[in-house]
């Protein structure tokens, strides 16, 4: 690069920011709207992240290598159910140190406050040989050997009512079902806490003894939801997969545990429409984002033409004059980060607090939207270049 062309692309960043700095002064709402856009696109983002996040905070916190389910399973709330022999018959692989069981299920109960019917998730462990790991289910667990009680989730919702604070008080709560097909409801007894989260589907849950949990919904012992597989050490994962999917037949698919978060996942993204609404918000983020930068863009070289034809007939080549538009759309774009960043934070730490679900302002995520965000300021400042090499720069002066 020659001294010259050193010095007419300093140049060129010094007006682009003069520019962006004058604009920003006179058209405030503009570069509003490019945060706001930018907003919207992080806002959705990070709404589609927590509902993922959040339907899969069971399956990442189980204690096990492999997973045995139904084929007819598809995510969470869809009921499924394998024969508990299966369990034992994998069990017999010498791989496999040992197979632990999990039921799921849809309870309703209710608001320990006013009475109104509330859906959590009960989850049904054996207490001998749990499928979570013991620092998620904490030292009260033991007392899910006993019938009828349970530990509650912390981090539920607070729809349930005050759980926690009586817990606290009074060292244990009655947590009644609500089933409107059973004339005799049945009490929980609620002796500890745990702490797994809340899903997009159940805004709570609750860890039950498994046969008190399948006594409660009149299911036979004989089956279970899910059933947890934990590997010897140096077990290899994908030959135990190929011996148990041809050893249990058909009846049963057998999943790593990256597999089964990848199911779930998809169910989300592909089998609902909430994955595509919550793209295409992100797409019309992206495109306000777009039609804002295009607008400053525009307006600025339009008021800047005399000076722009001017400095074509000092010898600045066309080159010069689209580093400065692109220049400027960068400059635009930086400068709406912050306050698109920082109304995001707000609306994170707003949603996050009154759902439990895991709404992060992830680095990231801020890295991508950025990213995308000036691919777009490049575009934009390429087609607002085209209203300059139509204009007549003779006509001008």
């Amino acid at each position: 690069m020659t001294p010259e062309t050193r010095d007419r692309l300093a140049f060129a960043l010094r007006l682009a920011l003069r520019q962006t700095v004058g604009r920003a002064r006179r058209s405030i709402a503009a570069f509003l709207g490019v945060a706001g856009g930018i907003m919207l696109v992080l806002v959705q983002l990070g709404f589609q992240s927590a509902l993922y996040d959040s339907a899969v905070r069971l399956h990442r916190a189980i204690d096990g290598d492999l997973v045995l389910v139904s084929p007819q399973f598809q995510a969470l709330q869809g009921l499924s159910w394998i024969a508990r022999s299966t369990l034992e018959r994998a069990a017999g692989h010498p791989a496999v140190a040992s197979v632990r069981p999990l039921v799921l299920t849809q309870l309703m109960v209710r608001n320990v406050d006013d009475g109104r019917f509330v859906a959590i998730l009960g989850l049904g462990i054996d207490p001998d040989a749990p499928a979570l790991p013991a620092a998620t289910l904490g030292p009260e667990a033991a007392q899910l050997r006993l019938p009828g009680r349970v530990l509650f989730d912390a981090m539920s919702q607070p729809m349930y009512g005050a759980v926690t604070e009586r817990l606290a008080r009074d060292g244990e709560v009655e947590l009644v079902t609500a089933d409107p097909q059973r004339p005799r409801q049945r009490p929980f007894t609620v002796v500890g806490l745990y702490r797994l989260g809340a899903t997009v589907v159940f805004p709570g849950g609750m860890l039950v003894g498994i046969d008190t949990l399948l006594d409660a919904i009149g299911q036979s012992r004989e089956r279970v939801s899910i059933g947890i597989v934990h590997l010897a050490p140096g077990a290899d994962v994908l030959a135990v997969v190929r011996d148990l999917r041809a050893g249990l037949g058909e009846g049963v698919d057998v999943e790593t545990k990256a597999s089964f978060i990848a199911r779930e996942r998809n169910f989300w993204s592909n089998e609902t429409p909430i994955g595509f609404l919550f793209d295409m918000g992100a797409v019309i983020g992206f495109i306000i984002s777009a039609v804002f930068v295009y607008q400053v863009l525009y307006q600025t070289i339009d008021e800047s033409l005399a000076e722009y034809a001017l400095l074509r007939t000092l010898g600045h080549r066309s080159w010069f004059f689209v580093v400065v538009v692109l220049a400027t759309a960068g400059l635009i774009l930086l400068a709406a980060l912050p306050p698109a960043l920082a109304a995001s934070a707000l609306v994170y730490w707003i949603c996050g607090s009154a759902t439990q679900l895991p709404v992060e302002l992830t680095v990231a995520r801020v890295l991508v939207v950025a990213g995308f965000g000036l691919a777009i300021a490049i575009v934009s400042g390429l087609l607002a270049v085209r209203r300059l090499e139509r204009a007549d720069p003779a006509a001008l002066l």
